[in-house]
């Protein structure tokens, strides 16, 4: 089964996390650095895809 692509939110934030001074389309260039990133992303895309209804729930001040 083919892995999701990265949305670009999910790969800016990836980059944000890794805390480097090279720019996000200069790192999507070489292939290296693409992998790292896209790996990140999708952990990221996975943990955002978990939705806790009760936490929602119980915040809810109305």
């Amino acid at each position: 089964m083919p892995r999701a692509d990265p949305d670009r939110a999910a790969l800016e934030i990836a980059h944000h996390a890794l805390q480097t001074t090279m720019s996000l389309d200069d790192m999507l260039k070489q292939r290296h650095y693409e992998l790292i990133l896209k790996c990140l992303a999708r952990r990221h895309m996975q943990r955002r895809g978990r939705i806790d209804v009760k936490k929602l729930q119980a915040n809810d001040h109305d």
